[in-house]
């Protein structure tokens, strides 16, 4: 999905999600988005600025995760 829509390829996203965890450079971050090669920070979209748009991303991302731990049974 990430790769069809040109965001990055998942299986080189791993290097920089270590490196935001492991450097003490990134210590005071709470989240944001970074470049997958350099870690550098990147401005979020302004699409994406509004806290209604957050909150409805927050939300939809909660029921994903639900879904994906709900027991395929229940």
């Amino acid at each position: 999905m990430l790769t069809a829509l040109s965001i990055g390829n998942p299986r080189h996203g791993d290097d920089v999600i270590v490196k935001l965890v492991t450097d003490p450079g990134f210590a005071d971050s709470a989240g944001g988005y970074f470049t997958a090669k350099t870690a550098k920070p990147l401005q979020c979209p302004e699409i994406g600025r509004g806290e209604a748009i957050q909150r409805a991303l927050w939300e939809a991302t909660a029921e994903l995760v639900h879904d994906i731990r709900r027991p395929h049974n229940a």
